[in-house]
């Protein structure tokens, strides 16, 4: 989920890695999703699973200096 000053932008689904991979990069599997918010910001965003856990990379295209001290990321995981 990304938050903008505590106020949810998008939430970005997680894909789901490939369990039986033998090696942790055919267990890999990968999401990209990008979004504008209200003012005009630009995300981009992307998301990897693995065997190991999940990452993410997100990319913010703004004017406004401040923007990056109010942007927070949360993952939550599945409940199954």
């Amino acid at each position: 989920i990304v938050y903008k000053g505590g106020v949810e932008l998008s939430v970005i689904s997680v894909p789901s890695p490939n369990f039986i991979a033998d090696r942790y990069r055919d267990s890999v599997s990968e999401n990209y999703d990008s979004f504008e918010d209200d003012d005009g910001n630009d995300y981009s965003i992307n998301v990897c699973s693995s065997n190991v856990g999940v990452d993410w990379t997100l990319e913010v295209s703004t004017d406004d200096p401040k923007l990056e001290s109010v942007i927070k990321v949360e993952y939550h995981a599945n409940e199954f």
